[in-house]
């Protein structure tokens, strides 16, 4: 996916925990998650659809999972089977970003 076309797309996630109701994808998170799935349609739909359901679906806390463990830490994660999204908070309540897409066994 090109850099212009990763700009224009965007992903926002519904979840029901208390402090984190909405996640947005950053471009960074949209390209890794495209580089780190089994997802081989061209096009950004399946991409957007499958990181949304990703997000949707994830656990959010303020552990990460062992495996995702860094030396930068992030306040909340969101962990769905064995893809972990560090988040960072914006100034917007109840909304964050994820700043990135790690998949267990991957180097960082």
């Amino acid at each position: 996916m090109r850099a212009t076309i990763l700009r224009a797309v965007r992903v926002v996630a519904q979840t029901e925990h208390p402090e984190a109701r909405e996640l947005v994808a950053s471009a960074h998170c949209i390209q890794r998650f495209r580089q780190r799935m089994p997802i081989r349609e061209p096009g950004a739909d399946q991409v957007v659809e499958g990181l949304r359901r990703a997000l949707e679906d994830a656990d959010v806390s303020a552990w990460p999972p062992a495996w995702a463990v860094s030396d930068r830490p992030a306040e909340l994660w969101a962990v769905s089977g064995a893809l972990a999204f560090p988040l960072a908070r914006t100034p917007d309540p109840g909304r964050w970003l994820a700043v990135t897409c790690l998949r267990r066994g991957d180097r960082r």
